[in-house]
């Protein structure tokens, strides 16, 4: 497993986002940390990072429900925006959903392992960061 020193977290909920920064410093991970409130957000300041060769991260948290660009919009874009699989950063979905059909959608894009639902405990995280 590669050490992840880029992380980024796509959620627009701020007590999902301020559990799992918490979670973080409680396993001592102190990760260059960038926050997106959407998916287009967070694809357009990927596709600035890539047009100026500069390093995506290489850990993504993602919240499926969100508003302007969900979760599963998402993972299509930024599969065409890096086609490579080898170049495709660790993603991790996290889900308050326990509808069955969203992890049948995740396992189209190969994530059923990383499929985590609400809220992300510090000892899952643990359990990824390895």
């Amino acid at each position: 497993m590669k050490a992840h020193t880029r992380t980024c977290i796509i959620d627009d909920d701020a007590i999902a986002v301020f559990g799992l920064k918490r979670a973080m410093a409680s396993i001592d991970y102190k990760p260059d940390l960038s926050i997106f409130e959407n998916g287009l957000d967070a694809l357009e300041n990927f596709e600035k990072l890539l047009e100026n060769d500069s390093e995506l991260p290489s850990l993504i948290f993602i919240d499926l429900n969100m508003p302007v660009m969900d979760g599963w919009d998402f993972m299509g874009e930024i599969t065409k925006l890096i086609p490579a699989q080898e170049d495709m950063p660790e993603i991790y979905i996290m889900t308050s959903s326990i509808d069955i059909r969203d992890l049948d959608k995740a396992k189209t894009y190969g994530l059923e392992t990383n499929y985590l639902i609400k809220p992300v405990s510090a000892d899952v995280l643990e359990g990824i960061l390895g």
